[in-house]
């Protein structure tokens, strides 16, 4: 069902997605062994990854592991590799990855961080070995995988020998906060373990107005109910094509609620998300709201707001001067979370229209 807020898993749940699924399975017929999939937040990577796994799983036999690296930090920031090693080693365990040969495999430890199963504890590098040589190809994701750069390690090692060594694995990272995801990567940095790796870059788009128009369409007739197509242009334009408030629009509108309160609704939970999303850069410096409040206000009527305006306003809320470096460092920082994109030089937009009316009520 298009209006279930449940991650998507299948291909078939999966709407506006074929020709990256195609990408995907193209690269993969072709042994190329690391993806990066990106888009702003709501975009529906999680669904995107979860479908297109599972059907390479049903059609091609290819088994997986998912690692949510969100969950691997927040249970432990400082060695995700604890959480990453039990929830590899599960996920083996569960898809008989190496059949017979992961039998024989009696525990992991990476980084230093031991799961003890039976009697002996081979390390990550044997478990990942067994892997590649069990299979003709397995692959694993790591959503989210920003969220590794606060491993007390450098996982970007481990990862540069699989890809050098492990020919039969494929990994796959997934980030919404592309700068980040990038920064931590560092595949442009000549000493980085990851420099000169060739990697297939899949971004998920925003739905076309076209596209918003059909999946609200769709989503309402699995349920029965008849739309008209003028009523919903205004959901299409004030949530952008964004698919997961579009889910939380129609899932509001199915259980009873008007337009007006269902949009109301996503707003609400929109400001949550921002909440939960905000707070690492909440540490850094309060500052980067007021800025994000002055792009917001300053967008109104345009879609962007230009470098000496922001700076201009965001100092008239604080009371106080700040230098162009600082401004620089926090407009780059913004961009490389997500919150802002660059449209051309000296012009910045808050990409997701729902995050925009949040910043213009907080």
């Amino acid at each position: 069902m298009l209006f279930d807020v449940q991650p998507k898993t299948s291909i078939d749940e999966l709407f506006g997605r074929r020709a990256e699924y195609l990408s995907f399975l193209d690269a993969i017929e072709k042994r190329r062994n690391f993806f990066i999939i990106t888009g702003p937040r709501r975009i529906g990577k999680t669904s995107f990854l979860y479908a297109s796994l599972n059907e390479l799983e049903k059609e091609y036999g290819i088994p997986y592991a998912v690692i949510d690296a969100r969950a691997a930090t927040s249970l432990n920031s400082k060695y995700p590799q604890r959480v990453i090693a039990e929830r590899l080693y599960k996920a083996i365990i569960r898809k008989g990855f190496v059949g017979g040969v992961i039998s024989k495999i009696k525990g992991l430890k990476i980084g230093g961080i031991e799961i003890e199963t039976q009697d002996k504890n081979p390390d990550i590098i044997d478990v990942l070995s067994a892997i590649n040589e069990g299979n003709e190809l397995a692959i694993i994701a790591f959503d989210e995988a920003q969220y590794l750069r606060f491993s007390n390690e450098d996982l970007t090692k481990l990862f540069a020998w699989v890809l050098d060594s492990l020919h039969n694995i494929v990994l796959v990272f997934t980030g919404s906060q592309v700068g980040v995801l990038d920064n931590f990567l560092r595949l442009d940095e000549g000493n980085a373990p990851l420099f000169g790796r060739y990697e297939v870059r899949i971004p998920l788009p925003r739905f076309n107005p076209s596209e918003s128009l059909e999946f609200l369409k769709r989503g309402f007739e699995e349920y029965g109910i008849e739309t008209n197509e003028r009523d919903l242009l205004p959901v299409v334009k004030v949530l952008d094509g964004v698919p997961g408030w579009l889910v939380h629009y129609g899932a509001h509108r199915v259980d009873g609620l008007p337009h007006d309160e269902a949009i109301e609704k996503v707003l609400e939970k929109a400001m949550t998300y921002v909440q939960t999303e905000f707070q690492e850069l909440d540490k850094l410096s309060p500052r980067y709201r007021v800025v994000m409040r002055a792009i917001a206000k300053l967008s109104e009527g345009k879609g962007y707001a230009r470098w000496e305006r922001i700076k201009s306003l965001a100092e008239e809320e604080l009371g106080d001067e700040i230098d162009e470096k600082s401004m620089r460092n926090y407009l780059s920082k913004l961009v490389d979370y997500g919150f802002l994109e660059t449209i051309g030089y000296g012009k910045y937009r808050i990409p997701d229209p729902v995050m925009y009316r949040v910043f213009r009520r907080i």
